[in-house]
């Protein structure tokens, strides 16, 4: 009795495949003429699974550090940072960004007051010695981060800020007493103050609270300032603006 097993293509389902070879384990590989992508039946290597590096980017975003996501994907954590490196060279987040303009902002159907929250959060890299700041500034009416920034705790680092979103027009700036804002930040729109600052605040707890090497007391650390700075970028572009509830916007990516 003759038994027909029929492969179909993993990544779109498509009927009409050729053979393509064989990887350097031995195993067939096949080639799909519909989508034209080559996959295997069988990986001796978990990570070559269709879908497996995926999770590593969904593992980070919820609190899941490179040996944790070793350890539920059974691959090794030089494979997960490869594919964080790989990310930072197909999107280059660890710059800092722009999310959206003047124009991206109106058409939201949210009110939009351009009252701006600004911010700064700590990590580090390595030691604690070599500290990482996050900056960054969100519309106060709606909780868009219009802009943000990977760098140092110095006035030159809130320029680069300050530049990304300098053509929106800001009628109010909402932060603490950090001397950077009051040195930089016109005095008229300056409001210094933990009052009017708790929203972004809490977007901070976020950070930490989803970001496992942000968070305050934990083994897990960075040990790469560009994979720190993409992860984080990668949270922003996911969480609050990407596949947030305030929809597609075209992204605008500055190189400051």
């Amino acid at each position: 009795m003759k038994h027909y097993h029929l492969i179909t293509c993993t990544y779109c389902g498509g009927e009409d495949l050729v053979k393509n070879g064989h990887s350097e384990n031995g195993m067939q590989r096949w080639r799909c003429k519909t989508c034209k992508k080559s996959f295997q039946l069988a990986y001796r290597y978990k990570a070559w699974k269709p879908g497996v590096k995926d999770q590593i980017v969904e593992l980070t975003m919820n609190s899941s550090g490179v040996r944790d996501i070793s350890r539920i994907l059974q691959i090794d954590k030089n494979t997960v940072i490869a594919e964080f490196k790989k990310n930072s060279k197909r999107e280059p987040l660890s710059n800092g960004s722009r999310m959206c303009g003047t124009k991206q902002l109106e058409s939201l159907d949210v009110i939009l007051m351009y009252a701006a929250e600004m911010d700064e959060f700590w990590s580090f890299v390595k030691t604690k010695s070599n500290q990482r700041w996050t900056w960054y500034a969100m519309d106060k009416k709606s909780g868009i981060i219009i802009a943000w920034h990977n760098g140092k705790r110095t006035d030159k680092d809130c320029k680069i800020l300050l530049n990304l979103m300098s053509d929106i027009p800001i009628n109010r700036y909402y932060t603490d007493d950090w001397g950077a804002y009051e040195r930089l930040l016109p005095s008229g729109k300056h409001i210094v103050g933990k009052d009017e600052t708790w929203k972004i605040e809490r977007k901070n707890l976020n950070f930490r609270t989803h970001l496992k090497r942000l968070n305050r007391k934990t083994i897990c650390y960075s040990k790469n300032e560009a994979i720190h700075d993409n992860v984080i970028g990668l949270y922003i572009h996911r969480f609050y603006y990407k596949n947030g509830v305030y929809g597609n916007i075209p992204i605008n990516r500055f190189n400051p």
